[in-house]
This record gives structure tokens, sequence and C-alpha cells, in this order.
């Protein structure tokens, strides 16, 4: 498996993932802080039917994040010391199908390859919800304009009935592009954005406007005070770092007008117990809403379970980009591999 990014703080070995699985698999189960080498080679050898081996941190590999097409990656030292070993590939690692690793595309190509309980459990859940044409309401958050704005053009290209509440930093770029912040106010906002990526936004919003819903007040702290303001009282270099109480109400209010909710993506920054208030009441609020409801994302499950509402959910997915990149309709090169 793989665990955080080289220079996070959250890039460690996969030893406490081992200790944690051996108190699920006692003796069946074994840890090698070794991926390629000889002790990781040893313990594979002698793995007993019925057993269980973790490998460490994929990611301590350089050749994990190189690039390159699955023939290119499956001649990598990585692939070449370990596929021998094994009859099968199994990928049940939906959370990461979006990104063409070499422990994700670079096998397929020498081993018979398949996807695992898992993966055909999300992506049965993924094509059941899409085929369903009746009302539904998709919840964005976080940032990613680019990635935000190819999900809306295809879900309301597909689905007549669907409309979008959108909230996080990605929604304050909208509102610049929309016209609906003093235009005295937008000059620097949309610095930095590729041209391509406003001109797709201006585009969705122009055809699509009627069904995509921005904040009408949002909420952020300075110097330790938390400031409310509606929107059209926005100034720039105003952090947006939560929805406010009026655009609340008013999600809510949309929301209990469908049959079904998905949502990904906080509407603020949660890390901090001033901000994470937008989130909290949208997944509050949603919980008490005789709807389906669907959730995807580490950040969203984690605020789950912190408000003890996990169970009141009717599908957890594992996903948080990778949902986001079928949504968008690309075939993701994990996937699209297996499919061949």
């Amino acid at each position: 498996s793989h665990q955080g990014r080289v220079g996070d703080d959250n890039f460690i070995s996969l030893e406490q993932h081992g200790e944690y699985l051996y108190n699920l698999l006692g003796d069946r189960f074994n840890f090698v802080m070794d991926i390629i080498g000889e002790k990781a080679i040893d313990y594979i050898k002698r793995l007993k039917p019925g057993h269980v081996l973790l490998l460490d941190n994929v990611r301590l590999l350089s050749e994990e994040t190189m690039e390159g097409s699955p023939d290119e990656l499956s001649k990598t030292i990585f692939v070449s010391r370990l596929y021998k070993y094994f009859d099968y590939f199994v990928n049940d690692a939906f959370g990461a199908i979006h990104r063409a690793h070499t422990s994700l595309i670079g096998f397929p190509p020498v081993l018979k390859s398949m996807i695992g309980p898992l993966m055909e459990e999300e992506l049965m859940m993924l094509d059941k919800f899409l085929s369903e044409r009746s009302g539904c309401v998709y919840i964005l958050g976080g940032s990613k304009l680019e990635t935000k704005i190819r999900v809306m053009e295809n879900i309301l290209r597909f689905n007549p009935n669907a409309v979008f509440l959108i909230g996080g930093m990605v929604s304050i770029a909208m509102h610049a592009i929309y016209g609906s912040i003093p235009k005295k106010e937008v000059k620097g906002i949309l610095d930095g954005i590729d041209r391509r990526v406003i001109d797709s936004c201006r585009v969705v919003i122009e055809e699509f406007g009627d069904r995509i819903y921005l904040p009408i007040d949002y909420r952020y702290v300075k110097d330790g005070v938390l400031i409310e303001k509606s929107i059209e009282n926005y100034s720039y270099g105003d952090p947006i770092q939560d929805i406010g109480p009026k655009t609340v109400e008013k999600y809510l209010d949309i929301i209990k007008g469908f049959k079904r909710v998905f949502i990904n993506g906080p509407m603020g920054i949660i890390e901090n117990s001033l901000t994470r208030w937008g989130t909290e009441e949208i997944l509050k609020g949603i919980a008490n809403i005789n709807i389906y409801k669907v959730v995807g994302g580490g950040h969203m499950i984690s605020s789950l379970e912190k408000l003890g509402l996990l169970e009141r959910y009717d599908y957890v997915s594992t996903g948080g980009g990778s949902l986001l990149t079928l949504l968008s309709g690309e075939i993701p090169m994990p996937l699209k591999i297996l499919m061949k």
C-alpha cells in the first residue's frame, strides 16, 4: 500500500498499519519493513496458504511515482523483482485508481489481472447511482477548480435533473467568473488559474448556471475573531474559510426537494473548529433528511465519524479524487488497463 507523499508528515512506514492488522489476524499476518529487497523476497517465498504479508510503503521507492506507460513501468526494478513470485495481480485500491503509479499499472502487462471485491462494489454503486436519472443534488467542496468543472459539465449534460451546490475555495473563483461579486474586488482572484479552465468554467456557468448554486454568505477568522459577510460585501483578500448560515439554510432547503445526494469535499477549512461549522451543519442536516445519501473523500468521512453520523449515510465511498475522476467521465489508466 502507499501512505502519504514524500515531504508530508504522514509519509511514514506501514509498521503501525501492520500492528493493527496483526491484532485482527494474529499469527496469520506478517509485516516486513522492506518492499523489493532480499528480506521481502524471503518472506514472500515462505508465505503459507491463508496467510497475509504486508510489504512496506511503496512510495518509499522512487519508481512508484515515476511517469510512463504500463509497458514502460512493467520494466522497472520494482515490478521486475516482484512479479515472478505471483500468479495474479488484484487491484482493490479504489481510492487510488486516479493515480497512474507503478504499483497500479506496472503489473498488469506481466501478470493476469483483475479487480478486487471493494473495487467491484464501488464501481457497481457508482454505475447504479449515475444510471438513475431521477433528481439528484451533488455537493462539491474543497479546491481544484479544474476537476470540479469537468465533473459539473459531465453530470449536468448527462442528467437534466441534477443540480450542484458548491462550497470551499472553488466557490470564490466561480463567483468571480459568474460576476456575482463586485468587479473591483475580482482582480487577483483568478491569478494563477489557467485561462482554459476559466473559459471552461464560464461556458458551464452560461449553459447550466440555473442548476449551479454558490454560497450567498461566508465566514472567516481574523485575529481570532469569527467574521460573517454576505457575498455582495466580499472584499478582495477575504479568505473564504467556511459557508455562512444563510447558505446552509438555503442548501438544506434545496436538498429536501431531491431523492438522492452525493457529497465530496468540505464546505470550508475543517481543521479549524471555527470554520468547520458549515461542513458539519450540512452533514447533520442531510442526516435528518429522508434521502439516499452517498459520501466520499477522507475529509468528509472523518467529519462524519467525529459527529457519530457515519451509519446514517447509505453509502460511504473510499474514493475522493478517484470518484471525481470517474464523475468527470474519465476512465483512469489503472482501471482502463484492467478492462483490456
